[in-house]
This record gives structure tokens, sequence and C-alpha cells, in this order.
């Protein structure tokens, strides 16, 4: 039998109280194992005296994590040597500190808990979600809300029934979801940033940002903004003129209310949306929502939301579409351009690249065009960059290993399945 430490095995040589903070981890997070008896090179060395050592362990255990953790402990022979196998479960109840500190796994080692993954543990285990926690804060208007909710619902007033329906007042108090949505409520992770430049972030234009008001307010005047810089233009297509879109309304109105929805407000930042002369990138904090992998994302296969609240009341103000249809109506805006939008999922954030469908790369410099190219469709291929930008392919070739040999450009995969990136 071999044994390796990894995120949910730790290996101990004998017993020291750092072993308390990983089942503190363990408790909090996922299920785990501790093996005490084993060096750090993994070789077995055994625990003597063992059956006392184990009361010992378990009364620690016991006396020192709050509240108490699920655990079976087991002694193992192997090769002659005493084992002690202690299986640690993820329990409903945490958080579970040790010395008033919770923990979590962080690859091999055991961490505190920073104070946004603390809370966002402590509304796991209380089945809540950020825009559900109840505040303190009393003295919140709601002007713009009153504002959206009568010119679409034809509600003219909001009083407490009102907010009590939207989900925003309950039991005589507020919670995250109306702090958000108010005008004073100064959330200060709750913010739009919007830059402005020409093809890279080299060249600066403009920035604004929207902070200290309402969500709503944030979404009208980022719209508003949006359709300022991609106006629509006109094509003659056989003996018809028709009107197309820079970059499809309905495309960006899904991002950014999906930016702003589904977004982590523990943490520190705001959403980020960078407007470029060829394309607009969306950025959202925070990853995917728990439950919620790749597939299910693309595909539209759950309405999971991060901060249902804020969904559904974006949701009443017809803001969005039927939940979960989001990036699906994205995909299929761009269905009438020869382009498509691109998706960048990451642990801490989520990135969205919305093209301009008629930007011609074909009037810049070719190692300008290259790159720009590659910034609005990461992980492209050799044959659509030769397509797009119209370099004949051994010249294309020959731009492409100048630019990585300089670090801008990087390549992954092999023959066929190579694509290009900037980095």
């Amino acid at each position: 039998m071999e044994f390796r430490e990894s995120k949910n095995v730790e290996l101990k040589e004998k017993f020291t109280k750092s072993l308390l903070k990983t089942v503190s981890a363990f408790s909090n997070f996922h299920d785990g194992e501790i093996y005490i008896g084993i060096n750090d090179k993994c070789e077995l060395v055994g625990l003597p005296k063992i059956n006392e050592e184990k009361m010992v362990i378990e009364n620690s255990i016991n006396t020192t994590i709050t509240p108490k953790p699920f655990f079976d402990m087991n002694v193992l022979e192997i090769d002659g040597k005493s084992i002690l196998e202690i299986k640690v479960y993820k329990g409903d109840n945490g958080p579970y500190y040790y010395q008033n500190t919770a923990y979590m796994r962080n690859d091999t080692s055991t961490i505190p808990l920073d104070g946004s993954n603390l809370t966002r543990l402590i509304l796991n285990s209380k089945n809540l979600t950020y825009d559900q926690m109840k505040i303190t804060q009393s003295n919140l208007s709601f002007n713009y809300l009153k504002e959206k909710m009568s010119s679409i619902l034809d509600v003219t007033d909001i009083n407490q029934a009102v907010l009590t329906t939207l989900g925003l007042f309950s039991d005589r108090t507020y919670n995250n979801g109306a702090l958000l949505l108010s005008d004073n409520g100064g959330v200060s992770q709750s913010y739009i940033d919007i830059a402005r430049f020409k093809l890279d972030t080299n060249t600066f234009m403009d920035r604004k940002r929207l902070e200290n008001q309402s969500l709503l307010q944030h979404f009208d005047q980022s719209m508003t903004y949006f359709q300022t810089q991609y106006p629509s233009y006109q094509t003659i297509e056989g003996i018809q003129r028709t009107t197309k879109e820079q970059v499809p309304l309905v495309a960006f109105r899904e991002a950014l209310s999906n930016a702003i929805i589904h977004r982590d407000y523990l943490l520190n930042s705001g959403v980020q949306l960078s407007m470029f002369e060829n394309r607009i990138e969306i950025v959202s904090p925070g990853g995917l929502p728990e439950g919620m992998d790749e597939e299910q994302y693309y595909r539209g296969l759950t309405s999971l939301s991060r901060n249902p609240i804020i969904a559904n009341v974006f949701f009443r103000l017809k803001l969005i579409e039927q939940f979960g249809t989001g990036i699906k109506r994205i995909l299929d805006s761009y269905r009438h351009y020869n382009t498509k939008p691109s998706f960048d999922i990451q642990k801490s954030q989520i990135r969205i690249i919305l093209p301009v469908t008629n930007f011609d790369y074909t009037k810049l410099e070719k190692k300008e065009a290259i790159l720009s190219y590659l910034r609005a469709y990461p992980n492209s291929s050799r044959q659509s960059i030769e397509d797009v930008v119209r370099i004949e392919k051994n010249t294309l070739i020959r731009r492409l290993n100048e630019l990585g040999e300089i670090g801008l450009v990087s390549k992954s995969g092999n023959g066929l399945s190579t694509v290009y990136y900037c980095r």
C-alpha cells in the first residue's frame, strides 16, 4: 500500500497539534484522511504505544475543535508497523474552528481561511447565498428601483410589501440583495469599471467608473455607453439595405447581466468592461458557482445562480430572459455573422470576449493584425488566422514564430490541433 500526500491525504510521523488544523480543514470542505506513523518521505515508521496515542488524539480532536467534527479512527498493521488512520468527514454544522480559527486545504498544505472564504463557508453551511444574508443597515432608499418598477411593471410605490415580494426584506430586516439594489448601499466591491482602448491596453482612450448606486443603474448606464460606442451600421446585400450590429446588443446585454448577477460579491473587485476597436471583454469576479461545471455553463443546462434574489429582480424587470439561457443567447446572437464569442473560465473570474463583427484586420500591419486577432479570438488555428488576416501561409508561420520568440504569442497542441494565443 503506497501513501502520498494530496489535498485529501495528510501524512504525519507523529502526533502534533498541526494535525488538528487539518481536521478543521477536512471538516469544513471535504472528506480527508490523516495517517500517523508515516514520515515526510512517505516511509512507514510506525507509531509506538498506538492505543494510548489513539486515545490522546481522539480526546484532543473532541476538546479543541468546535463544533465537534465527525471522524473515525482505525489501527492499520502494515509490514509489521502500526499506523493510525483518521478518516475525517465533511460536516454540516461548519465552520469547524481550531483555537478560534477555521482552516482549509491548499494542495498539500493547511492554511487559515481568509475573511471572504470564511464568510462563504458560513453561508454554505446555512444554505444561504450572499444576497440572502441579512444586514443591520436600515436607512436604504430605492428610488431607481421604484422608477424601473413603475415604467416596466406599473408598480408606483416601493413599500415593505413590495420589497418582501422581491425577497429584499423579511422579519423587518433588509438583506445584501436590498443593499445592492438600493440607491445608497455603498457596497465597496459593487462597481463597474469601464475602459475604452484602441486595439490593446497600451492606447487608452476613456475611462469611467460606476459606483455607489443601484445595480440597476449600473446596468442601464453601461448599456447606454455601449450603444454610443458600438452603433449599428448599414450594408447593401443585393438590392436591399440591411442593418447590422458591430456587437450584437443581445450578446452584450446577456454578458453584462450575467457579470452583475452571477459574480461573487465576496471578492473585493468589480466588473471590468474593456472596450476595444475589435472586441469587448467583460470580466466577472469569481468562477462558476459551486455545483456548476463548464458543460452546464455553455449549454444552459442549469439555472443555478450565485445571487438568486438579484437574478429574480432582473428577471421581473425583463432585463434578462428565462433563467439559464444567457450563454446560449450570446452564442445565438452571433449566428448570422462570420465570427463567434469566446469564454475564458478561471477559478477567480470569468471573461467573455465579444468580437466586433465588421472589423477589418487586413488594413492593419501584419504583426499588429495577428496580435489583434488573437486577442479577440484566443486559441485560434493557423488556418483561421490566415483566412481573416489574409497572410500567405509561409509568411504567417514566420510571423507567428517571431512573435513567439519575443514572448507575445504562445501555442499549444500539435499538428492540426495546434492553436495560438496571446500571452
